[in-house]
């Protein structure tokens, strides 16, 4: 495998002199465990993945505006980019409309390319309670093509953490589902898996634009309703905040009720209790510099929507999270996170981000989405979003390279799931970077 470190000594002793121990504990933090952020590299001599939270500061305030009658032709443009050489590319689709609308453009930029496109759906329930693999087939039929179609069960996980180990650092994305598309992808021997990934963040719709900007008064009102309805009264403030004041001290006020909401209010909690103390006011201070950061973005600019876009799409900036993907079992790519295609996205008008002809809120909200997938297909597009498991707090199991490393505290005791789920993963990412950092025995 490419990109791995030199040999850096046996034992915990040796790891730690290869590991920056303080970019290790900032995967503990908030906004890494509930945002995906990827704080810096762990590696000693690794870089930052930017400035903290990777924020765009030098996105031009006023690029103009683009138009989303485009978005088909460059979405598709933003495919055959990430297939480039590939010639037999794989689709994770996890039953979401963003999965279909890429693999509506993988199969238009696969036939254009001479790359053939198969399908690795995601084997749970949906919101219906039937697997999502339902609707997946149904996607695939109505878009007339003869995909091959693989199930990823994630209770099948490809065994040894050997195969899933990422050289450049913990893999945040490589959820059950990930690893099993991976897997699966790798069988059907595509080269390349293409995700949805970070589609809701470009292009959903968020804060309610100005008045000026709206298609009418019966979208806004729908549209409002859906805000309060999904996001309860400060969505709506906030909304209000940004229509009634423009100047920088409302932009503030709507900023820092816009934090408070999802998806970024998850990580204004507590860091959790599992750090030694040595590390613990370590991660605090950065997760507090990350959020003043937030706050900076979200009120520095006119837009509330650019803003928001923005904001949301922080934790995919830097090179680190893209260099984690490409260095995946099978390499990843998202479209949707092209920065040609990111940087057009963020000129489409505001109010064609919410459509309010659609029947349900989630469509609604997914407006450009939806516009992606043929008519035909979108009968079987899920009316509500895709549920994850929430599995409840655990007991911390032993994890001797955290604990050895300095990022475990000696007796934790029961902790959230996503933080036992994340000590998991930096406990297999030491294992490997253990085994490359240990110096091949001679023969002999």
């Amino acid at each position: 495998m490419t990109g791995r470190r030199p040999a850096r000594g046996e034992g915990s002793g040796g790891l730690a002199r290869g590991i920056d121990v303080d970019a290790v504990a900032l995967y503990l933090s908030r906004p890494s465990l509930a945002l995906g952020v990827y704080p810096a590299s762990p590696w000693a001599d690794g870089t930052a993945a930017g400035p903290p939270g990777g924020f765009g500061a030098d996105t031009p305030r006023d690029p103009g505006v683009a138009d989303p009658r485009d978005l088909g032709e460059r979405l598709q443009d933003a495919v055959g980019r990430a297939i480039g050489a590939h010639r037999t590319v794989a689709v994770l689709h996890d039953g979401s409309v963003g999965a279909s609308a890429l693999l509506a453009a993988a199969t238009a930029a696969g036939r254009a390319l001479g790359a053939e496109v198969t399908v690795v759906a995601a084997d749970h329930p949906g919101p219906t309670g039937a697997s999502v693999a339902v609707a997946t087939q149904q996607v695939i039929a109505a878009l007339g093509e003869r995909h091959r179609f693989l199930l990823a069960e994630t209770t099948r996980l490809p065994g040894g953490a050997g195969g899933a180990w990422n050289p450049v650092a913990p893999d945040l994305a490589g959820t059950p589902l990930v690893r099993a598309a991976e897997a699966r992808a790798a069988r059907l021997g595509a080269t390349l898996l293409l995700t949805a990934e970070g589609c809701d963040e470009v292009l959903q719709a968020g804060p309610l634009p100005a008045p000026s900007r709206l298609r009418g008064p019966r979208s806004a009102g729908r549209q409002l309703a859906d805000r309060w309805r999904t996001e309860g009264a400060a969505a709506v403030l906030a909304d209000a905040t940004s229509v009634l004041g423009r100047g920088a001290r409302a932009r503030r006020l709507r900023a820092g009720m816009q934090v408070a909401l999802a998806p970024f209010a998850a990580a204004l909690g507590d860091t959790p209790r599992v750090l030694p103390p040595q590390r613990l006011a370590h991660v605090e201070s950065w997760t507090a510099d990350w959020i003043r950061r937030l706050v900076e973005c979200l009120a520095g600019y006119r837009d509330p929507v650019r803003a928001y876009v923005l904001a949301r799409t922080a934790r995919f900036a830097g090179p680190l999270p893209a260099a984690v993907a490409a260095a995946a079992a099978v390499p990843r790519r998202s479209p949707f996170l092209d920065p040609a295609f990111t940087a057009w996205a963020l000129r489409l008008p505001a109010g064609s981000r919410y459509d309010p002809r659609l029947p349900a809120p989630h469509l609604r909200r997914s407006g450009l989405l939806v516009a992606l997938v043929p008519h035909a297909a979108r009968h079987a597009l899920p009316t509500t979003s895709i549920p994850t498991a929430s599995p409840t707090a655990a007991a911390v199991a032993d994890h001797p390279l955290c604990r050895a490393l300095g990022v475990l505290d000696g007796a934790p005791g029961p902790v959230e799931a996503v933080v036992a789920a994340r000590l998991a993963v930096l406990e297999e990412w030491l294992a490997g970077a253990g085994e490359v950092s240990r110096p091949a025995r001679t023969a002999g």
